[in-house]
């Protein structure tokens, strides 16, 4: 935690900044109207900054509130100010309570785990699972992204929708879609899970709330709506089979159609309906380019569905986790070796593996090659998992 940094942390951090230390309510339209002399223009750029939803500015910003006695302030507007961040005094106990809120609900989903099993042995391979895993070290703790908050509430969502909680589970899900709109995705295998289309519309109305009530305010922003809608929110759409010089299909948008009429049709659901979420999300690292944080959306879902089929054809979990390995050190270097510059700062100049890889091989066919071993192994899964009807 405290000794890898990532840009992107900073990029969260600086603009939480203006809740936590200067109660700007709306970020988006405060981000643009920065004057091109302002230190957060000039050093970092704003267009992309935050892209992220309301819930996420206000929780970020308010655990800088509560851990304002540490001279957090001051060191966000040092980093603003472009001083060269591996010089500031302090900068790993800083770099540790940036990340600290994210070790709470980091340890909220392990605890989720636990209880989503109900033999012992599960529960704790559950637990040791979650805490160990790569992953989540990678994604939260050496980047330092709040990705681990929407993944909080998708699990919560999980364990609600096995205890036949439908109102809780749509609700949680809708907290996750709140902080990053992913979980949206997974919202209609919830509603779909009942067979009354009362209660169905009973459902989708309750899992709109905490969006509309959080995004609402800012509906009529175009700052809001350029930066939360930006082109980087729709990569999943960018595969598309081109049916003429201007339609196609989008892969993404097929399939998980799909999904949608097979877990909408009680006769066809598979033995375990969470491996509708593990569908979706393999299906979303197959046809998209993806960042390697967003894998931690799907890791609490492998586990689920690893430890619910008790270790079969374990070897396919593990070469998926092998293929994102190798493509995370495919990566620029800000994104491996270069997270440890904290440490020495040298690091951060490194030339990185792709670097290295790139003077031997096409390493971006190699990357393809991985790519498609990696659909090809999805594929399978969701085929086999979705196949054995519990009906």
């Amino acid at each position: 935690m405290a000794f890898t940094y990532h840009p992107d942390l900073a990029g969260q951090s600086l603009s939480s900044y203006f809740w936590g230390f200067k109660n700007i309510t709306n970020v988006y339209e405060h981000l643009l109207s920065l004057s091109p002399a302002h230190p957060l223009v000039k050093n970092f750029g704003v267009s992309d900054i935050f892209i992220y939803p309301p819930l996420t500015y206000f929780t970020l910003g308010t655990f800088q509130k509560i851990f304002a006695f540490t001279g957090l302030e001051h060191f966000l507007e040092t980093v603003m100010s472009g001083s060269d961040i591996y010089k500031i005094p302090g900068l790993s106990w800083y770099l540790f309570i940036l990340k600290f809120p994210y070790l709470i609900f980091d340890l909220a989903v392990a605890w989720l785990l636990y209880k989503y099993f109900d033999t012992p042995r599960l529960k704790y391979w559950a637990f040791l699972l979650w805490i160990f895993n790569p992953v989540t070290l990678y994604a939260t703790f050496c980047m330092g992204v709040f990705d681990i908050i929407p993944v909080f509430f998708t699990v919560l969502s999980a364990y609600y929708l096995k205890n036949h909680k439908l109102s809780l589970s749509v609700l949680s899900m809708g907290f996750g879609v709140a902080f990053k709109m992913y979980p949206i995705f997974l919202l209609p295998f919830i509603i779909f899970k009942s067979n009354n289309w009362r209660q169905r519309f009973k459902l989708s109305v309750l899992s709109l709330l905490p969006i509309i009530l959080t995004n609402l305010p800012y509906i009529y922003s175009s700052a809001y709506r350029f930066m939360v809608f930006s082109p980087k929110s729709q990569k999943m759409l960018f595969m598309e089979w081109m049916l003429s010089g201007a339609e196609g299909l989008f892969p993404f948008l097929l399939i998980l159609t799909i999904l949608y009429l097979f877990s909408q049709n009680k006769f066809l659901r598979p033995k375990f309906y969470s491996s509708y979420f593990l569908a979706v999300f393999l299906l979303l690292f197959s046809v998209t380019h993806f960042h390697p944080q967003w894998f931690i959306w799907l890791t609490p879902f492998l586990i689920i569905e690893l430890l619910n089929y008790k270790f079969k054809e374990a070897w396919l979990y593990l070469g998926l986790l092998f293929i994102y390995l190798f493509i995370v050190f495919t990566f620029e270097n800000s994104l491996s070796i270069g997270l440890f510059a904290p440490l020495n700062p040298l690091l951060a100049n490194f030339q990185g593996s792709q670097s290295i890889l790139t003077k031997i091989t096409d390493i971006n066919q190699l990357k393809s090659y991985a790519r498609s071993v990696f659909a090809g192994i999805s594929a399978y899964l969701v085929f086999t998992h979705l196949q054995k009807s519990s009906v």
